[in-house]
Parts: C-alpha cells; sequence; structure tokens
C-alpha cells in the first residue's frame, strides 16, 4: 500500500477515534447526559464505528486474493494476536479490578459468579465490565469469515451482508452476532472499495466536482442529524425504516469524512489527525482507564454535578493514556505483545501499530 494512501487512512482514522474519545467521555455513567450531550453522542454513533469497520476492510484488502490452503491459517493466527489478546488482556485486567474492588468492599465473589464473568468474556463480551472491547472480538469473527464469503459472487455477498445489517435484530449478543451482522456490510464494502477504488481507480471519489461534493455533505448532514433527532427523542418509527436509516448514516458519514479529509488537506491540522490515528488503538484501549479516573474524581471525591466540567475533565484526563502508552507501555516488548497484539520488536523509526491494522 503507498505511502500515500496509508496517510490518507491514517487521518481518517484520526477523527474516526476523536469521536470515539468524545462519545466515551460523554458518557451518562456517574452522571445523566443532558439533552445537548445525547443529541451530540447520537450523531457520533450513528456512523462513527462503521467508519471503522470500513477503514478496517480497507486495510484487510488481501483476503480477497487468499490462497486458504496455504495462507488461512496462518492469518487467522496473525489476526488472533492483533486483536484477540489485547482484548483478552483488557478483558482479564478490567476483570481483576472488581474483583480486588469486591474483595476490599467485604463483597467477594463466589466461585460460580467468576466462572459467569469469564463466560460473559467469551460468549458475551458486550455485557462484560469492559463491553467496549466488542469491535476488537467482532472484527476479529469479521476478518476470520471473510476469506471464506468473498469467495461468493460479490452481488450475493453485499446483498446477504445487507440484508443481516437492516433485518438482523439488535441485543442478540451471543458472539456479538448482532454486532457481527450489522457492521458486516462496511467491512465488506471497503474490502471492494480498496479494489475498485484504490487498486483500479474505476471510482474516481477526488474527481467529484465541487458542487456534487457540497450537495452530498449537505445531504449526508440532514440524514444524520434527521436520525439523531429520532433516537434522543425516542420517537417511535417502524423498526425496519429505522434500520435503514442507520445503515444510510453510516454510509453517508464514511463519505463525509472522506470529503472532510479533502477539504482539509493542505491544513496543518492533517498531521493532528495522523498522529492520532497512528495510536488510535492506545486511545482505544487504555484511554477508559484514565476517563473512569476522571469520573470518579469529578463525581464521586470532588461531588461536581455540572456535566460540562465532568466531560472536559474526561477528555483531559483521558488523554494522558497517549503519553502512558508512548512512553511506558510501548517501551516493553511484552507490554506491546499483550496490549496491542505486536509480535516483533519495532525497528527505532517504525510507527506504532494503529487500531484496524
Amino acid at each position: 500500500m503507498s505511502n500515500s494512501i496509508i496517510k490518507e487512512i491514517n487521518y481518517v482514522k484520526g477523527i474516526a477515534i476523536i469521536l470515539v474519545f468524545i462519545g466515551h467521555a460523554a458518557t451518562p455513567s456517574f452522571l445523566d447526559r443532558p439533552y445537548n450531550y445525547e443529541f451530540l453522542v447520537q450523531i457520533i454513533y450513528s456512523f462513527h464505528m462503521s467508519l471503522f469497520f470500513f477503514i478496517s476492510g480497507i486495510l484487510s484488502y488481501k483476503v480477497l486474493d487468499m490462497n486458504l490452503k496455504e495462507n488461512y491459517l496462518h492469518f487467522i493466527k496473525l489476526k488472533f494476536f492483533r486483536l484477540l489478546v489485547p482484548f483478552f488482556t483488557i478483558s482479564f485486567i478490567t476483570n481483576f479490578i472488581i474483583i480486588i474492588f469486591k474483595q476490599l468492599l467485604n463483597d467477594p465473589l463466589s466461585i460460580e459468579n467468576l466462572l459467569n464473568m469469564f463466560k460473559t468474556m467469551l460468549l458475551y463480551p458486550e455485557n462484560g465490565v469492559m463491553g467496549a472491547l466488542w469491535f476488537l472480538y467482532t472484527l476479529f469473527i469479521i476478518i476470520a469469515i471473510s476469506p471464506l464469503i468473498t469467495k461468493l459472487p460479490i452481488k450475493i455477498v453485499l446483498t446477504a451482508s445487507l440484508l443481516l445489517n437492516i433485518f438482523v435484530p439488535q441485543y442478540k449478543n451471543f458472539l456479538s452476532f448482532s454486532r457481527l451482522s450489522f457492521f458486516l456490510v462496511y467491512f465488506l464494502i471497503g474490502l471492494y472499495f480498496r479494489k475498485y477504488y484504490l487498486d483500479k481507480k474505476k471510482i474516481n471519489f477526488k474527481d467529484m466536482s465541487t458542487f456534487k461534493k457540497f450537495i452530498v455533505s449537505i445531504l449526508s448532514i440532514m440524514l444524520i442529524t434527521f436520525y439523531s433527532y429520532i433516537i434522543t427523542n425516542q420517537i417511535n418509527i417502524p423498526k425496519y425504516i429505522l434500520s435503514t436509516l442507520n445503515f444510510l448514516c453510516g454510509i453517508f458519514g464514511i463519505i463525509l469524512i472522506f470529503i472532510i479529509i479533502e477539504k482539509i488537506k493542505n491544513l496543518r491540522v492533517l498531521h493532528i489527525l495522523s498522529y492520532l490515528g497512528q495510536y488510535s488503538m492506545d486511545i482505544y484501549l487504555l484511554s477508559w482507564f484514565f476517563q473512569i479516573s476522571s469520573m470518579v474524581l469529578i463525581s464521586i471525591i470532588l461531588k461536581i454535578s455540572n456535566y460540562t466540567i465532568f466531560f472536559i475533565s474526561n477528555l483531559l484526563i483521558g488523554s494522558l493514556c497517549i503519553p502512558f502508552s508512548k512512553y511506558f507501555l510501548r517501551k516493553f516488548k511484552i507490554f506491546r505483545f499483550l496490549f496491542f497484539g505486536e509480535i516483533d520488536q519495532p525497528s527505532l523509526h517504525q510507527q506504532p501499530t494503529s487500531l484496524n491494522n
């Protein structure tokens, strides 16, 4: 993959991880989330994870031409290290913290409860203490099946994945089935986008006229705002219409982000986005620990009930995850493996492995 493509993908991941970071900082945990923050979070959630799965598909483009007999098992092994080793590491750490707190509060867990914790982690990842790790779990399953299903004709694969996206109900959490069904289509679109756009240039997005980009941007913003308004205000509409709107938000949100990247390509802010994109895995995995410390500090210790102060504190303290990772965790080979799934010693000039690589 050329350096220019890598840079552009890092820009997109930079925006995406900022959205994840903001969404987690504006949590309703500890303090009720005001309406304006709720609306902001629903805007973010309408497309930001779809964007990550789309990028994951682009970065996994080699599965389209994979020789299953020769390469599949080695491929799965590498993805297990990359995705599931961090998943298990963070899950064990968070569960261990819960066990310690319960011991301190004289509420020790029984053997049955401990077994249920492990069962939840393995089979129902969204229901666990660190439910946000569902992304790594779901992405591993999608990547594992993608070399198999992409051997089928593209029309069948995309049609079936679209139907799964719209018609599979939410909250089927066994093996993260609902998440898998919803996000598979974006991953596959990323795969085929890589093949037909980045490789063969059959789709030339950059040649789209300024007027067309403006119209698409306005439509994207209107659609995302409309959907977010429905969710925020809990307006009752038929579930399959809502699912279709959700799917379209993902597609138009992805397009909107690429239009924004193209628009700001000459600004210095891209250097910041590229940096954040490179450390997206670090932010995704570690920011929660710093943000939860901020939440406890503000709402419980300092007893501050102002949500804006709560939110800003979560952003500021949460951002400490980057220097913690860069100057401590990544200095040790064992931590790079356990927390980021990195196997080989990086060279002096090698950039950190970012989310979706």
